[in-house]
């Protein structure tokens, strides 16, 4: 067992951020993040998420992704703004 919520994916010590779960709504499909798993991270900088379990085939391809973690929601995007589909 870790110390962290998070794995160093590197000698330099990237951090890497796993997927506790998926959960499909009908609004959205969410991916859980570990509570309080941003405490010890450094307030800039790189890191990498791990997505752990696969969303369900069959699931809707127009619904927007998001992660969630301490009860806050974030929804994932592009560069440019525009929401991240699970097409």
């Amino acid at each position: 067992m870790t110390r962290y919520p998070f794995n160093f994916c590197n000698r330099n010590g990237i951090p890497m951020i796993e997927t506790n779960s998926v959960t499909v709504g009908t609004d959205n499909v969410v991916l859980a993040l570990p509570n309080r798993v941003f405490r010890w991270l450094n307030d800039k900088g790189v890191m990498l998420l791990r997505l752990n379990q696969p969303i369900p085939t069959g699931t809707t391809e127009t619904l927007p992704i998001v992660f969630s973690a301490n009860d806050f929601t974030q929804p994932l995007t592009n560069v440019g703004g525009e929401a991240i589909t699970v097409a």
